[in-house]
C-alpha cells in the first residue's frame, strides 16, 4: 500500500461509476412498510385494544410523509443522480 495517492492526486485510481440504483422500488417498499404499519397501529392498538396513545401514530404519519418527501424528491432529481458526477481534484 502506498501513500503516495493521498499526496499527490495525480496518482489516484479513476472513480468508479455510480450504481444505478431504482430508487423508486425501495422507497416504494418503504411506504408500503410505514403503511402497514400505521393501519396496524390505527385498527389493533387505538380501535381494538382501545390505547389512547397517539405518538405511535404520529410516528408512522411522519414516516409516511417523509416517505412521500423522498418520492418527490426521487421524480424530480432522478435524471441529476444518475449523470456522471463531475469530480474535479484540486491539483487538475
Amino acid at each position: 500500500m502506498s501513500l503516495a495517492p493521498l499526496f499527490n492526486p495525480k496518482k489516484r485510481k479513476p472513480d468508479p461509476k455510480p450504481a444505478r440504483v431504482n430508487l423508486r422500488i425501495i422507497i416504494g417498499i418503504g411506504l408500503i412498510v410505514w403503511g402497514l404499519v400505521f393501519l396496524y397501529i390505527a385498527i389493533v392498538d387505538i380501535w381494538i385494544k382501545q390505547l389512547l396513545e397517539i405518538y405511535p401514530l404520529l410516528i408512522t404519519c411522519f414516516g409516511l410523509v417523509i416517505g412521500v418527501v423522498l418520492m418527490l424528491w426521487e421524480v424530480i432529481y432522478r435524471d441529476k443522480y444518475y449523470q456522471k458526477p463531475n469530480r474535479k481534484h484540486k491539483g487538475d
